[in-house]
């Protein structure tokens, strides 16, 4: 499952136009990183939850759906949660396994590892973590050496855990991907978090909850405008490599049916489908959106297919 459904207001005013998973990245919706990286990994069917402009998620979705991926979309009306929207978009079979990511994600886990521990646990759910970074204000998950959850922020686990456990324990972050057997339905709510409401109850009982650290690069494009922008530059300078995705020369990503005027010169920019780029301008770490035309300088911008320039 990609997670998608939200109101997008960290990256106001691009979400007027576009729901955070449609925005334009390497003239790919946001979404289809996660999308890709889930096909890689074997995995063929995914459902997306959507609420927010519902529509043009869909349509981007299906106009850039990797080889091999079927879709299918499952609108909340009402927005139901990290819980309730994994609940009502997944219908379980017994022995099965459910994988969740968020579609913001530039991330490509370890899937594989992170199935074969949580199928030799047994645990009911596991999640896909980084090394807590310091200074930082993320929710710390605390892991043993044996790779259990201690706990989620205040909450901690009720199975016996020694107090050099848990002084050795791996302080760690939650990435946003994680694997839930089928049993761990009938615990998630009809709405709400699935943190507070299902991680909870499984740590409060003594549940087994697993946890992966998987080091690969991480970026959550959503957080704001600036992650937005700075995930594009990463894509354009090399910094951040994704398979299939390769930069032409002067970290350029421009639609063949983009229009870029002959004395116009560009710079670690991308330009959309039918977007124009006119005589003259000179643009450096810009986004140019589809159908968007640009008649002067700008640097540290996003151009929107509805005209707006929101500069950084």
């Amino acid at each position: 499952m990609l997670v998608a459904a939200g109101f997008g207001t960290r990256l106001d005013p691009l979400t007027r136009e576009l729901p955070k998973p449609a925005l334009p990245l390497a003239n790919r919706p946001v979404a289809w990183f996660a999308c890709d990286h889930l096909v890689r990994c074997g995995v063929t069917d995914i459902a997306v939850n959507t609420h927010h402009l519902a529509r043009e998620l869909r349509e981007a979705l299906e106009a850039h759906a990797p080889a091999g991926a079927r879709l299918s979309f499952v609108h909340e009306a009402q927005i139901l949660g990290t819980g309730g929207g994994v609940r009502n978009a997944w219908q379980p079979r017994e022995g099965e396994d459910f994988v969740t990511m968020n579609a913001k994600l530039l991330f490509a886990p370890d899937l594989s590892a992170a199935l074969a521990v949580h199928r030799r646990s047994g645990a009911i759910a596991t999640l896909v973590l980084r090394v807590l970074p310091p200074g930082t204000s993320f929710t710390a998950v605390p892991v043993a050496a044996d790779g259990r959850v201690l706990g989620i922020g205040t909450v901690a686990s009720a199975a016996q855990v020694t107090a050099a456990e848990r002084a050795q324990a791996t302080q760690c972050m939650y990435t946003g991907v994680q694997i839930l057997s089928a049993r761990a339905w009938a615990d998630l709510p009809e709405s709400g978090g699935i943190i507070e409401h299902s991680y909870a109850r499984w740590l409060a009982r003594g549940e087994l909850v697993a946890g992966v650290i998987d080091d690969a690069p991480w970026t959550d494009v959503g957080v704001t405008l600036r992650h937005y922008l700075d995930a594009h530059l990463a894509l354009a300078s090399g910094s951040l490599r994704w398979p299939g995705i390769t930069p032409e020369p002067g970290g350029l990503f421009v639609d063949p049916s983009a229009r870029i005027a002959r004395d116009a010169r560009l710079e670690l920019s991308a330009v959309g489908a039918n977007a124009e780029v006119a005589n003259g301008a000179s643009l450096t770490r810009v986004l140019v959106w589809p159908r968007a035309r640009v008649t002067t300088d700008l640097h540290d911008a996003i151009v929107t297919s509805c005209g707006q320039i929101v500069r950084l």
